[in-house]
């Protein structure tokens, strides 16, 4: 079966590259607008205005000193984008584009996101029981015990072999979907941290792309393959999805309530958990912010094993701490969330959580 899907964020989405642009070389801001550079045909100009000559001084210059303000608006051969917004800050992450600098939705984001929801229904609805003796040592690979318990011994027989999601179609590069967002790590009881500046596509963003489940592999022509007892977690994925987002909502609220800061963000999530949508339609959070309540099924262990796992990888050590250092389990963890921030008054306010999409399922054959 193919589902074309609709995808609208519902708050600004970041997916990251793993590079970061830099103030001058990369990106410059000039009134209320940030403009990512293109620095090969900056630097091709300064060498043309020299008249040829290599004036070796001058082109030791980051680039965004050797251009104008003047010159940098839309249609200029020394811009490849615009980001709405400005940032004091000098590093900015970047969103993920395709080779022509358009935004996309990869569709392995989508499914990362769609095999925790699986992880996590596996463990609430008590397919599984997670034995914590399985685990590996390296925190970075420990979990993937539990997911060839859960999905499947090797990659032949993944139960996800069966769920086929495609990257997204691109999106026009004018005008563009990016902003420039200002998002700083916020701990329980209202305080900021460092700010960190990302591109992030912008709220009512709409993707377009396919996702297929592949019925021959859960026919019974595949029985050795042993998907029959999980086949409906397949079939019957907006349901799960949406259990489970839901019931992650309603643990953010309880979060949120312990702090007066968070007014703007607790209506965030009344009005996700008031959402009333078709049987093909869920919400979801993917992306960067996401965190670790959205991408590990330790959220929904007992408390007594969720300490164990605290304790044997020292989860939430500071990165400085020493190797003797162990976490102080009378305190939630975890004990901080990646938001959007905004100034008000001297303070700096938290206002939306990121990556919140509504995906819309219809048939396609």
């Amino acid at each position: 079966m193919i589902y074309r899907l609709t995808i609208s964020l519902i708050s600004p989405l970041h997916i990251g590259t793993g590079r970061v642009l830099l103030r001058d070389y990369d990106f410059k801001t000039v009134g209320s607008r940030t403009w990512v550079l293109n620095q090969d045909a900056i630097l091709a100009d300064a060498y043309d205005r020299a008249s040829g000559q290599a004036d070796w001084n001058r082109l030791a210059l980051p680039p965004g000193q050797l251009v104008r303000d003047a010159e940098l608006h839309e249609g200029s051969p020394f811009v490849r984008y615009a980001l709405a917004g400005t940032t004091t800050v000098d590093q900015v992450r970047e969103q993920i584009k395709n080779v022509y600098g358009q935004c996309y939705l990869p569709g392995s984001s989508l499914k990362g996101a769609l095999r925790t929801v699986l992880m996590s229904h596996a463990l609430r609805s008590n397919f599984w029981q997670p034995d914590l003796n399985a685990l590996g040592d390296r925190r970075e690979w420990a979990g993937q015990p539990w997911e060839r318990a859960v999905f499947g011994p090797d990659p032949n027989r993944d139960l996800l072999r069966a769920l086929i999601v495609a990257d997204s179609d691109p999106l026009p590069l004018s005008p563009s979907p990016l902003m420039l967002l200002n998002a700083q790590v916020f701990t329980a009881d209202g305080r900021p941290g460092s700010p960190i500046v990302v591109e992030a596509l912008r709220p009512d963003t709409v993707f377009h792309t396919t996702l297929r489940v592949d019925d021959y592999l859960l026919s019974p022509a595949a029985r050795a393959l042993g998907f029959a007892d999980r086949r409906q977690w397949l079939t019957d994925l907006a349901r799960i999805a949406n259990q489970i987002s839901q019931a992650r909502i309603a643990r953010e609220q309880a979060w949120y309530q312990s702090h007066p800061t968070f007014q703007t963000v607790l209506s965030f999530y009344g009005q996700l958990a008031k959402a009333r949508l078709s049987e093909r339609a869920f919400i979801l959070q993917i992306g960067w912010g996401a965190g670790w309540t959205g991408k590990s099924v330790g959220f929904w262990l007992p408390k007594a094993a969720q300490d164990a796992l605290r304790r044997r990888y020292k989860l939430g050590r500071p990165p400085r701490a020493g190797r003797d250092w162990q976490p102080n389990l009378a305190r939630p963890f975890p004990r901080s969330r990646r938001l959007r921030a905004r100034r008000s008054q001297n303070q700096v306010l938290p206002d939306w959580p990121l990556g919140w999409v509504l995906v819309e399922m219809e048939e396609a054959g």
